[in-house]
């Protein structure tokens, strides 16, 4: 076999293939975007075919009938914590209490983007729009899932759907789908970050940062001991993510853009809900959770004491990355062409201040 995939815009970078091969013969290898896909070894390859039979792209997720709530935490340094308003936290806690772990993005020490498992849910909170490697995720969910214990995975929808494939039906598993527009490249963050810091380190960074009660449309960072707190459109990486140049290829032909997938929740920030529940709005955030499960309305009912809940309807829920995926422009092809082989700080500047206008 030749390649998984038939095309990169295919492939969403899951790793379920290299997982799943019984010979190892795939490796997740990046690309000179910088995102990752799977490399076949021909003289491993036994050509048994299990690699594609469980690709995310060869199956379309299910549509279910589902329910929309605006979700508010109550707890106001919770909400300062959250990107939104909170929902993910109340929906983890309550798994955790159920003896349930979490799996979701964090920072690490050098502030790459990957997944974890953890009772501690503080790192995964927060957006952070740069694609996530899964690592070994999926297995050690995989053996989590055999002792009988409840796994709750939060993440993109294509990474949802591919742990869905891998695992099959199975009752303890949460699937918490984001609302996605698309994943930074993960090399453009890579020489950014360098760029940003320079000589000194990165000591925190905040894509979406509530200090301007502005519906988290602030980015903050330290570098050193210096803290820098800009709006999202005077931050130029934040203006190339925004108009879409940064995505991985897959982004540009989503087939998740819909609020009725399989998973057991979609979250998300509500856009718009100040039109017509003006007293839950503050600028500090309010959840869009999306149910689509007997066990997601359970988790909904037990939060209600720590949160605000409305139920709305699917035409006030309407979000448009729940409609269309992102359009691809030419200038995304002109930005990595830019970035690629660059790797130094002048040519990273130069990149943002031609795309990040």
């Amino acid at each position: 076999m030749d390649n998984v995939y038939v095309d990169k815009k295919h492939c969403c970078g899951c790793g379920v293939c290299a997982q799943i091969c019984p010979v190892h013969a795939i490796k997740m290898v990046e690309d000179e975007e910088g995102f990752k896909y799977p490399k076949i070894n021909p003289e491993i390859c036994t050509d048994c075919g299990r690699c594609r039979k469980k690709c995310s792209a060869s199956s379309e997720i299910k549509k279910v009938d589902s329910k929309f709530y605006a979700v508010r935490c109550k707890d106001e340094e919770l909400l300062k914590k959250s990107t939104s308003g909170g929902a993910f936290s109340l929906i983890a806690k309550e798994v955790i209490n159920e003896g349930g772990i979490i799996c979701g993005a964090v920072f690490d020490e050098n502030f790459k983007v990957k997944h974890i498992l953890s009772e501690d849910i503080s790192k995964m909170r927060k957006s952070k729009y740069v694609q996530s490697d899964i690592e070994d995720c999926f297995e050690k969910i995989e053996n989590e899932l055999s002792k009988g214990r409840k796994v709750l995975f939060s993440g993109t929808p294509c990474q949802c759907h591919s742990l869905k494939m891998l695992i099959g039906e199975n009752e303890n598993l949460i699937t918490v789908s984001l609302i996605c527009r698309g994943v930074h490249s993960p090399l453009l963050w890579e020489e950014y970050k360098n760029w940003l810091k320079g000589e000194d380190e990165i000591k925190s960074y905040d894509f979406r940062d509530k200090r301007r009660r502005n519906d988290a449309h602030t980015v903050a960072y330290t570098i050193g001991d210096k803290e820098t707190a800009v709006t999202m459109n005077e931050d130029p990486l934040s203006r190339i993510y925004n108009k879409c140049l940064s995505y991985r290829p897959s982004c540009y032909e989503c087939s998740y853009c819909s609020a009725d997938n399989d998973f057991d929740f979609t979250i998300g920030d509500f856009w718009g809900i100040e039109k017509f529940k003006p007293e839950m709005y503050d600028g500090n955030g309010v959840s869009l959770v999306i149910t689509h499960s007997e066990y997601a309305e359970k988790i909904i009912e037990k939060v209600k004491d720590e949160a605000i809940v409305y139920e709305c309807s699917k035409e006030q829920a309407e979000q448009t990355a729940l409609k269309e995926p992102a359009k691809e422009s030419i200038l995304r092809k002109l930005l990595f062409k830019d970035l690629v082989g660059s790797k130094n700080g002048e040519k990273i500047q130069l990149i943002l201040k031609k795309y990040g206008q």
